[in-house]
């Protein structure tokens, strides 16, 4: 039942990135920690998609745009974190995240894929001035999508679960390392987002102020 649980979220988050609801279930910090809930590690499922999150708060799904499907990617590397049995949680997280990132770019083309199939659908049942033509248009590429957000999710959780099998054990910098490379990607992608929000010059009060709590955090360790 726990991966029929995985694939339906999956494909809610799928869906949810521009079909339907769009209520935000599809940001990474979202999808991550509800994956991780779905299989007993909430709390590290919510850091992978924090993590993710802090890259992709510049990226904005409008239009025709192409964008990397990070919803998708973060459940998947959710799951594959806790089915990994993964040992070294600052290494594996590093690991877990590389994969996400790497994973979201295949997701993402997955959604170029529909769109292109999205184009047929559309021309599937001729007139579209017949009764429930356009509905039913709609609800056949949203099942498709659904589909695809599910079946993107359980194939990376697949393959993720196989990297971190096999590069977990060979990873030999340190917790140390990883945890610092973690920390300097996610601050970096962090203050990189700062143009929208206003930009530097709009923000930097705010910038410095961050700045400095989070130093003070590691100075009260």
């Amino acid at each position: 039942m726990i991966y029929l649980a995985a694939a339906l979220f999956g494909g809610i988050v799928g869906l949810d990135g521009t079909a339907f609801p769009q209520a935000m279930i599809s940001r990474p910090i979202v999808a991550g920690a509800i994956a991780g809930w779905i299989v007993g590690q909430p709390l590290e499922g919510a850091m992978i998609g924090a993590m993710l999150e802090t890259f992709h708060l510049a990226i904005l799904p409008i239009g025709a745009a192409r964008y990397p499907e990070s919803g998708t990617a973060a459940a998947a590397a959710a799951y594959a974190f806790a089915w990994a049995n993964a040992s070294n949680t600052a290494v594996s997280l590093l690991l877990a995240l590389a994969f996400a990132l790497v994973w979201e770019r295949l997701t993402g083309g997955s959604v170029n894929v529909q769109r292109r199939v999205n184009e047929y659908v559309v021309a599937l049942w001729g007139s579209t001035h017949t009764t429930g033509a356009v509905e039913r248009r709609h609800l056949l590429a949203m099942s498709l999508d659904f589909a695809r957000g599910a079946a993107v999710t359980m194939a990376g959780a697949g393959a993720g679960v196989l990297w971190l099998r096999v590069m977990d054990p060979i990873w030999n910098l340190g917790p140390g390392f990883a945890g610092g490379v973690i920390v300097a990607a996610a601050a970096g992608t962090a203050a990189a987002a700062i143009r929208v929000f206003g930009g530097w010059s709009a923000r930097w009060k705010l910038f410095v102020a961050g700045l400095c709590a989070g130093l003070l955090f590691l100075l009260v360790r």
